[in-house]
């Protein structure tokens, strides 16, 4: 049967178009082996439990393009974890343990047999409290990559979680299976109750008062809480906690300690406790003479007149003797006004406190002053405030002022970006100040890591020479992240992508540490698996 003219065409043309997207699926798909045999290579040159993570990191990245091997690098770093050396140090323990507890919140997702053979290595009975506090910690971290696609799962694992040990974060996991099942996250928060009058000096307390009144540790009105019954169950536990350390006979400074700890929710122990709050408040009257700020604290939380305003903050500020407290307060109010988004101000409230003030906030003195003229660079880029913006970014202090503009530069959203020429002429300045700063090599590389992505879309031409800056820095290190930190180089991965090819294949082989090398090598991997699964349309 023959076909018409213009139908051969339409097949000829699909058979083209189909053909190309086979080539270009194959040309990707080469170039991830190629840089997925470079991190074997590297593998060899890692410690074993290091070598573990990697194999399962390389599992991850491969599981639905290539899951036969991806099983065999699982297997493998199992293995490893499993094995217990004849005469193990506690040392040599707790580096095979933390290992373990890395390669389940990676596989979790994954496969649930072999999730359950690493937490049969990871709840054994003979963990010690600190061993069960650390594996309780990953079980949770291992339920948070779940809630979105099994709730129901990522609750079991919380549940297993408490009978292991305390997590000290288990708000991560109550917040987001509360936006999914809020049924599952009240079981998992009676749970947590009975952990935490368990073990009263656990950092779980801490945890479910962050998911319990989330409005007063800072979060924004409106985050789901659990139901009125279980906060008052949680705040007669906090009451618990004063009465027995008055009991125990404890020193002052801790029953106080743990009465400025709960400041934030005096306001609902009134509410909802009015009777326990007599108590707490008798132990607030007994800890108001304790310290200058543990008053500061007590002060603030009962007031019938709150301070929050920049001029109630600057107007106790002014008023109290004590340097510490006074500092306190203005760097309150500064910190306030820097959320409204007035930086000016924010930074003018910094400029004018004293040496002896500035010393004792330490390094958040000069971190606040460069964050907040970034910020305030950024609002005034968006609003057409050139000037402004350069002025603020000028004003910062040499030591710390190619940060500012780093900052700005990494920061500043890409759907506000309208002109591009105070963009490149900043991010020049940012890259010559890192190259002229004395700040030691450890603070400067990430700096430029991050200033990588903006130099390829702005100037590209400079992106060579920022990476190999980057990677100098990286290889003067004495002290190397392991693979298992946080993985901040994945965002590297798209930038990379767009250089050279051969450029960044030879830059990245020239880094000595052999973490490093490995990571930025996953970062890359990362971004050309998902090229590789845009072309596929998957």
């Amino acid at each position: 049967m023959k076909c018409s003219v213009s139908i051969c065409l339409m097949i000829l043309t699909l058979a083209q178009a189909i053909a190309a997207q086979n080539d270009a699926r194959e040309l990707w798909l080469v170039r991830a082996q190629n840089i997925t045999t470079d991190l074997l290579k590297d593998a060899a040159d890692l410690s074993s439990m290091q070598r573990a993570v990697l194999w399962m990191k390389l599992a991850q990245r491969w599981w639905r393009e290539d899951p036969k091997r991806a099983r065999i690098w699982i297997v493998n770093a199992i293995e490893i974890v499993e094995q217990v050396p004849n005469k193990e140090t506690p040392a040599e323990r707790e580096q095979r343990l933390e290992t373990a507890r890395a390669l389940l919140t990676i596989v979790t997702p994954l496969d649930q047999k072999f999730t359950k053979r690493l937490m049969a290595l990871l709840t054994e009975n003979k963990l010690t409290e600190n061993e069960r506090f650390g594996t309780a910690d990953a079980l949770v971290d291992a339920a948070v990559s779940l809630v979105q696609e099994d709730p129901r799962r990522a609750a079991d694992l919380g549940a297993m979680a408490l009978r292991v040990g305390a997590p000290s974060n288990l708000e991560s996991l109550l917040f987001t299976l509360r936006a999914r099942d809020p049924k599952l996250a009240d079981s998992l928060f009676e749970q947590a109750l009975v952990v935490a009058r368990q073990n009263p000096k656990s950092k779980l307390s801490n945890s479910l008062m962050y998911a319990a009144f989330p409005v007063q540790r800072g979060e924004s009105a409106g985050t789901p809480v659990p139901p009125e019954p279980l906060r008052i169950e949680l705040l007669q536990h906090y009451v618990s906690l004063i009465t027995d350390s008055m009991a125990e006979g404890a020193n002052q400074n801790s029953t106080c300690g743990i009465v400025a700890w709960l400041s934030p929710v005096y306001t609902e122990f009134e509410r909802l406790v009015p009777k326990q709050w007599l108590i707490v408040r008798q132990a607030i009257n007994q800890c108001r003479s304790a310290s200058p700020l543990a008053q500061q604290l007590i002060d603030d939380a009962t007031s019938s007149q709150p301070l929050d305003s920049v001029e109630a903050l600057l107007k106790a500020a002014g008023d109290a003797d004590d340097m510490q407290v006074r500092t306190v307060y203005a760097s309150r109010a500064a910190a306030l006004a820097a959320r409204a988004k007035d930086y000016e101000r924010a930074i003018k409230i910094l400029e004018d406190m004293s040496k002896e003030e500035r010393e004792f906030m330490g390094d958040a003195w000069t971190s606040f002053r460069w964050n907040w003229a970034a910020e305030g660079a950024i609002e005034h880029y968006r609003n057409g405030r050139f000037r402004e913006m350069n002025l603020l970014l000028d004003g910062v202090p040499s030591d710390s002022q190619a940060f500012a503009k780093a900052a700005f530069i990494t920061w500043l959203p890409e759907q506000a970006v309208s002109e591009t020429a105070p963009i490149t002429q900043v991010l020049s300045d940012a890259i010559k100040g890192l190259e002229r700063s004395n700040v030691p090599g450890t603070e400067k590389h990430n700096w430029y890591f991050g200033l990588l992505g903006p130099t390829v879309k702005y100037q590209p031409g400079d992106a060579n020479a920022v990476l190999k800056n980057a990677i100098a820095l990286v290889n003067q290190l004495k002290e190397v992240e392991p693979l298992d930190s946080t993985d901040w180089s994945k965002y590297l991965g798209p930038s990379l992508l767009k250089m050279d090819e051969f450029f960044v294949k030879d830059a990245l082989a020239s880094i000595s540490p052999v973490p490093y090398r490995a990571k930025l090598r996953l970062a890359l991997l990362d971004a050309t698996l998902q090229r590789l699964k845009a072309i596929s349309g998957n």
